[in-house]
């Protein structure tokens, strides 16, 4: 080879060197800008509750709240039978006219739910859902409320409490608050306040979250 052509192919390998070299880091920082923008975006929550009743010490968190703190008169319990929650007791109209079975949560359970699934066997009565979150309404804490659908008596159903039409009130008074956020829940309940006199029992075998599909 001559000293000539020795020339020209050095020539030709530095130029592709710095072809290289000033594509190299255009690829990386492409590669790096994806990889950037998806760490950007946020996960999607999901929903953590799956209470399975099939343990008596999953009622440990559960409490019970009677009318008694408004000087009524009815009476509820809750107890493990048969592999699921016993709420059940009498209600008395001659004062709050309510029981309540109640359960605190930690922050964020119910993030990306849109709904709760029950297995429930009931007596046909009319329960309710209730949840609180940090909402107030002149320094007290709002009471977030949605039907469980009502089914036959002593029949194990399926049901689902959607989260897009609550109530909100404050010691049974209706009041305007903000709409229900999920993730911000620091409580959930079952009360019975139909305004009919005489003993309830609904059993609970499980309660889980319905994610959000969004």
């Amino acid at each position: 080879m001559t000293r000539f052509a020795v020339i020209v192919a050095f020539l030709l390998l530095a130029c592709m060197a710095a072809d290289a070299t000033e594509t190299a880091p255009e690829t990386r920082m492409t590669d790096m800008n994806i990889l950037t923008e998806a760490d950007r975006k946020p996960e999607t929550p999901t929903c953590q509750l799956a209470a399975d009743f099939s343990d008596p010490e999953s009622l440990a968190p559960w409490r019970i709240v009677n009318d008694g703190v408004m000087g009524g008169q009815s009476q509820g319990a809750r107890f493990h039978e048969d592999g699921a929650m016993v709420f059940a007791g009498t209600i008395n109209t001659n004062g709050g006219g309510f029981s309540s079975l109640r359960a605190g949560l930690a922050p964020e359970t119910l993030a990306g739910a849109q709904a709760l699934r029950l297995r429930v066997r009931s007596d046909g009565r009319a329960y309710r859902m209730t949840f609180r979150t940090s909402e107030r309404w002149r320094g007290r804490s709002v009471s977030y409320q949605a039907s469980i659908p009502q089914t036959p008596d002593g029949v194990w159903s399926d049901v689902t409490v959607p989260f897009d039409h609550m109530e909100t009130s404050v010691f049974g008074r209706t009041v305007r608050a903000d709409p229900f956020d999920p993730a911000d829940a620091r409580e959930m309940g079952i009360i019975l306040a139909d305004g009919v006199d005489g003993p309830f029992r609904l059993e609970v075998a499980s309660i889980a979250c319905v994610p959000d599909q969004d």
